[in-house]
């Protein structure tokens, strides 16, 4: 005859123990995923950041000067407190012409960056080669989600302006959220923001995006949701459609 010998039993205490290290582990995990979820949100939102957008002509034989003193801003600014970003672009096909898309934590410190020294350099820099005046403005978020690294050889950007009479400002902040989600799931697309400016007249909306490569933003140029958000936005316009391409400076 086979003798079965049962397994003891845990003490009541020691269970009770496993229960509640099983139910302080459970409700860590929500609180972490709630506050995950909280950040990513936010950050999407982007709170009060400001978005410093900066379009700028040199002589054209000053290119490589501009270049030079871009990178030295951008040196500058990333040191500054309160910055999340600094991206340097030049136009495709207009070596002469460039952007400057910055990112800034709040108010006060895109404007602590703006009486800084290196903003003063380059403002005084540029005076003797500028080819168009010097156009600085401040923005606001309305769609900026997460961004993938810019890396690639073959990264273009997309900037676009648009300015529309004010009964069109709030059909064309849909359109913008509308287009930006549907991009940011589109191939190869890198980042697609949307911004409007802070300061009146606030009917001047910038698009700033990014694709792994001109391939990708052709598709993206293309597509249905592309189509129809220019279709939406056209009628409303109170100054030419404005999009142009350019390539990162590293």
């Amino acid at each position: 005859m086979i003798a079965i010998r049962k397994r003891p039993q845990a003490p009541l205490d020691v269970v009770a123990r496993h229960l509640l290290v099983l139910a302080l582990a459970s409700a860590l995990a929500a609180f972490l995923l709630a506050v995950a979820t909280h950040s990513a949100a936010r950050a999407q939102a982007g709170g009060d950041a400001i978005y410093g957008m900066t379009a700028l002509d040199v002589a054209p034989g000053a290119a490589a000067q501009g270049v030079a003193m871009l990178r030295q801003y951008r040196d500058g600014a990333l040191k500054q407190a309160g910055n999340m970003g600094v991206t340097l672009l030049q136009e495709v096909d207009w070596p002469n012409r460039f952007v400057i898309y910055e990112s800034w934590k709040d108010q006060s410190a895109y404007d602590t960056n703006e009486k800084a020294a290196h903003s003063a350099e380059l403002r005084d820099k540029l005076k003797p080669i500028a080819g168009a005046p010097y156009d600085r403005r401040e923005y606001q978020v309305i769609a900026v989600g997460p961004s993938q690294p810019a890396t690639g050889p073959d990264t273009i950007y997309m900037q676009l302006h648009l300015d529309v009479f004010p009964p069109g400002i709030e059909p064309t902040l849909a359109a913008a959220k509308a287009v930006a989600e549907a991009a940011r799931k589109g191939e190869g697309n890198l980042r697609y923001d949307v911004v409007k400016s802070v300061k009146p007249p606030q009917s001047h909306t910038t698009f700033l995006a990014a694709w792994r490569d001109r391939k990708a933003f052709d598709a993206y140029e293309s597509s249905a949701y592309a189509r129809q958000f220019r279709d939406t936005v056209g009628p409303l316009l109170g100054s030419p459609f404005d999009d142009r391409l350019y390539v990162p400076i590293n």
